[in-house]
């Protein structure tokens, strides 16, 4: 049989030994505990005695635990986590948030009515957005969405009847958000829909970037201009790890503008269990508070019956979380944790530049966040092939690379990007070695396939 040119439809890769012996290797999950990361060990023992009161009692439980327990378990109906709890999820733990949300802010005042309990972002997303979509107009709502974004956002304004507007994050200006090329979508897309919605994501995912206060200002000032709602994806602000780049919520920077901004913009921010310093995927519970939403929007979340609401156990999860710990509180470890943490991420984010550069991959510099989001060179013939086969560039090479090397990455046209560009999603919570495994991988086999494909 005759030998096939490399590049050729068909032709075999060069192999690449896999990174590590159980493969295929997942490296691009936000999943705190599946990347290998360990629970914060006082909020389970807090969990486990409260959803078991006898172990109360029991001594391997660690006292300071057992005490925070028992100051839970007296503010349930009958002290027990199984009944409704009513009183818990409506006034308790949002009482708790807005002061949470006034600590985190330097004293920018919180309102607990405007707290909203939920059951994680995505659940809640649709519900938000099907509040502002007009279903007597023949002209469908638009809901602008960044890219790279999570795609839960492009998604949830489908489900809820409206039109996802895509805008591309400024990749050459570390991601952040261009308003004038937001301006120009929005103009394009007044063809088509009535924007209401403007989506931003702080600290940013997949994208690891956090918005400067002047970028968002930027922002808040381009809302007032188009008379849009800000939604704020907020939930990775426990990530943050660039003491030169913090994160700063979009209701301090619209507080600190004044007035009129700071009584007249309408921001619905997000926060999410999953994506704190617990990592606690599975409970499924996060809040999202209004601030200057209209009463139109702001009731059907104390009426509506429909709105996913968090079990029990998450909401005390959320709840230990939300409040500061006092002197000798076993909670402490949780805020030692989110150190250990950011420290872990901010040597990733090290990590990743320095292998990245051994190769042809780059990646814009990360301040936040669990992932990184490198850019891919492809040379033409690869990008035919991909088309012949009906894939997305970037898709092909993220196949290849798992069938060669046993690295399952996600590609950029998951999250969207600009277009002409392609990416690839890297997963920063694994251990050091495990990622230092895949980066060496994705940087072999990046270089093999450029010189297959050439």
């Amino acid at each position: 049989m005759a030998e096939r040119t490399p590049g050729t439809p068909g032709t075999p890769l060069p192999p690449v030994p896999p990174p590590v012996p159980d493969a295929p290797l997942d490296g691009s999950s936000d999943d705190a505990h599946a990347m290998g990361l360990a629970p914060v060990t006082v909020l389970r023992q807090i969990a486990a005695a409260c959803t078991y009161p006898e172990l109360l009692e029991d001594p391997a439980v660690p006292e300071g635990a057992r005490c925070r327990a028992r100051r839970i378990l007296q503010e349930m109906e009958a002290g027990n986590i199984g009944s409704y709890n009513h009183e818990h999820r409506a006034l308790g733990v949002p009482r708790r948030v807005a002061q949470f949300l006034q600590r985190r802010d330097a004293g920018v005042p919180s309102d607990p009515h405007s707290i909203v309990l939920t059951n994680g972002t995505s659940s809640i997303l649709p519900f938000v957005m099907s509040l502002l979509v007009d279903v007597t107009s023949a002209c469908p709502t638009g809901v602008l969405v960044p890219v790279p974004g999570p795609p839960v956002h492009a998604r949830a304004a489908g489900l809820a009847g409206a039109v996802a507007v895509p805008y591309p994050l400024a990749e050459e200006q570390g991601w952040a958000v261009d308003v004038g090329t937001v301006r120009q979508e929005l103009r394009r897309a007044r063809a088509r829909c009535h924007p209401k919605v403007l989506c931003v994501v702080n600290p940013g995912d997949p994208t690891g970037h956090v918005l400067s206060q002047q970028n968002m200002v930027d922002i808040i000032q381009l809302v007032a201009e188009e008379n849009l709602l800000l939604l704020a994806d907020e939930g990775q602000q426990d990530r943050a790890f660039d003491p030169d780049q913090p994160f700063v919520s979009f209701r301090r920077v619209l507080w600190e503008m004044g007035a009129p901004f700071s009584s007249t913009i309408q921001i619905i921010s997000f926060y999410s269990l999953s994506k704190s310093i617990a990592g606690e995927s599975g409970f499924r519970v996060g809040f999202l508070e209004l601030v200057n939403v209209e009463q139109a929007v702001v009731r059907p979340f104390h009426l509506a019956q429909s709105i996913p609401r968090p079990c029990v156990l998450g909401r005390i999860l959320l709840d230990i979380l939300m409040g500061p710990p006092d002197k000798g509180d076993p909670i402490q470890q949780a805020l030692e944790e989110q150190q250990r943490l950011c420290h872990h991420l901010a040597q990733q984010w090290q990590l990743l530049q320095e292998v990245l550069a051994q190769g042809s991959l780059r990646c814009q510099p990360g301040q936040g966040g669990a992932r990184a989001c490198p850019r891919l060179q492809l040379p033409p013939r690869a990008l035919r092939q991909a088309q012949e086969l009906g894939l997305e560039p970037d898709v092909f090479f993220c196949q290849q690379l798992l069938e060669a090397t046993g690295v399952l990455l996600a590609p950029g046209s998951e999250f969207g990007q600009a277009e002409g560009t392609q990416h690839v999603v890297v997963s920063l919570l694994p251990p050091a070695a495990t990622l230092k495994s895949v980066l060496l991988a994705l940087t072999h086999f990046h270089t093999t396939f450029i010189q297959a494909f050439s």
